[in-house]
């Protein structure tokens, strides 16, 4: 059986750590890092769709804003 995929990837492809779904090829997608998950083990950090990470760029967005020094 051969797959298209890096050793110990998934041969389908990266999936959203976020809806647990495929993520697939032109989808918009970021990458989250998570403090208390930085090396992804927990399931928080890594690939998520731009869609299921709005809710955290919602909420850090106006911060962001309100420390930057150039506005």
């Amino acid at each position: 059986m051969a797959f298209d995929a890096e050793p110990g990837g998934d041969p389908r492809g990266p999936w959203c750590k976020g809806c647990r779904t495929p993520i697939e090829r032109g989808q918009a997608s970021t990458h989250m890092r998570f403090d208390k998950d930085p090396a992804g083990k927990l399931g928080l950090t890594g690939l998520w769709h731009s869609e299921c990470a709005r809710p955290y760029w919602d909420t850090i967005s106006p911060l962001l804003d309100r420390m930057n020094p150039f506005r």
